[in-house]
């Protein structure tokens, strides 16, 4: 028997519209600005409301950008953690001039530090909690068409529901932060080459702090992993009951047992997981235009480079920003038309 999955209603973020008293960031040409004047109250501020995005591709995005950060700034930060994170950036960047082209690596921790504080990321996660609908792991008739037609079908190449919380959640990583990593590289006068890892290097540690699944593993007092996929019911049951100690350590939290062991969520490495994405699409590539690869390592670029700098630079530094939660719903195909997945597919 087959299941039709039938969504839910559409997500707030989707048909949320803001009134003129809540756009606290628009698009303006290739600027973003941010309304640190009105929302703080501070008619001061104006000076610091424009942020340059220098780089045309994000300039494409500032629509989809400023649309999210006004909804999330809205529904899900009403103590404005985010206003005064761009806050305290724009005034290190134009006043107190502290980071220049030399101290690239300082700037990306202090961003790190300033605006994805524990709580923006416990604010960032719910929001795409509540606002993911989709549930790629229905079992359609298109899947079952799919693993059957799939000669070399691995579970490494496979996305879930979980795989694509957390690709929404560095996404979105990415739009919140990206207006301060482009004013930066634009007052340094910094200009992004061909081959660059600039902003790959701004973004790398998302996949880190965003890379959490949402069952728990189980340790032992040294450390030694007893017991996979547990579910949240039962860490809000030992919570409810005063079984565990929950002690907080970065991003982390660890529920802790009298004895030492404790539970903590387990971990994904999604960076590794778009890969190994990416290698097969290129190997199987290769295995149609070995040729042109061929042509290619005369001059050095082997298929690992290839591999390397898709991953980076195309599908991360250039497409992942562009990601949106599923909307519209084909009735006929049964599937969201926004789909994560079939647009890492488009790239090339």
């Amino acid at each position: 028997m087959v299941t039709t999955y039938i969504p839910r209603k559409k997500s707030l973020i989707n048909t949320w519209k803001p009134k003129a008293s809540q756009i606290y960031v628009e698009p303006d040409g290739k600027k973003f600005i941010c309304h640190f004047d009105k929302i703080l109250g501070n008619h001061d501020f104006i000076n610091y409301n424009v942020f340059v995005i220098s780089k045309g591709s994000y300039e494409n995005q500032l629509d989809l950008i400023t649309d999210y950060t006004n909804f999330f700034m809205n529904v899900y930060d009403p103590d404005d953690e985010l206003v005064t994170a761009y806050l305290k950036c724009q005034t290190s960047l134009l006043e107190d001039r502290r980071y220049d082209a030399d101290s690239m690596d300082s700037f990306i921790e202090f961003i790190y530090e300033i605006i994805f504080t524990p709580s923006i990321v416990k604010k960032i996660n719910k929001m795409v909690e509540d606002n993911y609908l989709d549930d790629i792991e229905s079992n359609t008739e298109e899947k079952k068409k799919y693993m059957k037609n799939e000669k070399k079908h691995l579970e490494s190449l496979e996305f879930t529901n979980q795989h694509i919380k957390i690709l929404l959640r560095i996404s979105f990583g990415m739009k919140i932060m990206s207006p301060v990593l482009f004013h930066y590289l634009y007052l340094n006068h910094i200009k992004i080459e061909k081959d660059s890892e600039i902003i790959f290097r701004f973004y790398q540690k998302l996949f880190e702090i965003f890379g959490y699944g949402d069952v728990y593993e189980y340790f032992s007092d040294a450390g030694e992993l007893i017991e996979k996929g547990i579910k949240q019911e039962v860490i809000d049951q030992g919570i409810q009951s005063g079984w565990f100690y929950p002690i907080e350590r970065g991003y982390e939290t660890y529920y802790y047992l009298q004895d030492g062991s404790y539970y903590t969520l387990s971990k994904i490495n999604m960076y590794n997981k778009l890969f190994v994405y990416v290698k097969a699409k290129v190997l199987e590539s290769y295995s149609n235009n070995s040729l042109i690869f061929e042509q290619r390592e005369i001059f050095g670029v082997d298929l690992y480079s290839v591999i390397n700098l898709f991953t980076k630079k195309v599908l991360i530094s250039e497409n992942m920003v562009k990601y949106k939660f599923p909307e519209t719903y084909d009735v006929k195909q049964k599937k969201f038309k926004e789909n994560i997945i079939g647009f890492n597919k488009t790239m090339n």
